[in-house]
């Protein structure tokens, strides 16, 4: 059986899947599957999957396109490893990539996930992903996420199966769908982390089609809000100390404002106008504790504030992690 599932959702991405495909069979270690399962392509899609041939591939044709999320939810029901990684169809591994987090499982049986570095590319920038130390408890992890020293990049991190079915699905269309498994996990245990940049996160492309690009930002304010809300009541339900919530909780507005700051520049970059992006989010703020003076229920969150950021001429985003359209 294997050890580690690699599953890669592809959706009408003919000229970019070969290449995570590659990378999936380039893998140094035998214990892997790769799943790679076609979203109602209408390119030539199918045929690119189709000149591939290995013991350790399986493939799936879905006539009609489901949404990302059950598209998701069927290749996590379909592993047959320990562990899952999903690789977006535009993203690629390093072929040491399996054998190094695995490793890290094996010598810390105890984590709930286990993270590497990663390269976040904005066309032709490389910025490398923030990364932690080998192990560290999951309360000091979120902590850190929240204060922007952690990047966990969806491609870049192998997640326990049992555990991914074990909690309840992201709601239907929900948009950071990564960030609603791996925060949950990060409540349970500790977390692995192999510094090594051993996994490529395409970002920003030509033409821009990310789905996280086009998510308004009252989309975005509303699904991070509903996340961090949903780890402090779990750490409160386990009984973590009022100090260390009360910290986590400041942190977790500062994340969130400069969170939906990035998300207006990726609306803009993408081209919308100011007055579109704006009407896109302007009714967001006050429900979710942005706009200057709002509380959210009790908590009151930080003005938005511009966080460092690249674009494609030379500056770059911190603190997000996205999700893509397969």
């Amino acid at each position: 059986m294997p050890r580690l599932t690699i599953a890669i959702p592809t959706l009408n991405r003919a000229d970019l899947v070969a290449r995570a495909i590659e990378s999936a069979l380039s893998q140094t270690s035998p214990e892997i599957e790769i799943l790679v399962s076609d979203n109602g392509s209408a390119d030539t899609t199918p045929a690119v999957i189709a000149r591939y041939s290995d013991p350790r591939l399986r493939t799936f044709r879905h006539e009609v396109t489901m949404p990302a999320d059950k598209h998701g939810q069927f290749l996590i029901g379909e592993a047959r490893g320990e562990f899952f990684l999903g690789l977006s169809d535009d993203d690629f591994l390093e072929p040491e990539f399996a054998a190094e987090v695995l490793t890290v499982f094996e010598d810390h049986p105890e984590c709930v996930f286990v993270y590497t570095g990663c390269a976040v590319h904005y066309e032709n920038i490389e910025v490398p992903a923030v990364v932690g130390p080998p192990i560290e408890p999951g309360l000091e992890f979120l902590a850190s996420h929240y204060a922007d020293r952690r990047e966990v990049i969806w491609c870049a991190c192998a997640t326990r199966v049992q555990l991914l079915r074990e909690l309840s699905p992201p709601p239907a269309g929900f948009v950071i769908g990564d960030m609603f498994f791996w925060t949950q996990m990060a409540v349970r245990g500790p977390v692995g982390c192999v510094p090594r940049v051993l996994s490529h996160y395409i970002l920003l492309r030509e033409n821009n089609d990310n789905i996280s690009h086009g998510t308004a930002p009252v989309v975005w304010a509303r699904e991070s809000r509903e996340l961090a809300e949903r780890v402090l009541a779990q750490l409160h339900d386990s009984g973590a100390g009022p100090e260390f919530l009360s910290t986590l909780e400041s942190a977790c507005s500062r994340h969130i404002a400069r969170s939906v700051a990035n998300q207006f520049l990726w609306t803009r970059i993408r081209g919308a106008g100011r007055a579109e992006a704006w009407q896109q989010s302007l009714p967001s703020l006050s429900v979710v504790g942005l706009a200057r003076g709002q509380p959210t229920g009790s908590r009151a969150v930080a003005p938005a504030q511009a966080s460092q950021a690249r674009t494609a001429s030379g500056r770059c985003e911190a603190g997000r992690q996205p999700q893509r359209n397969a």
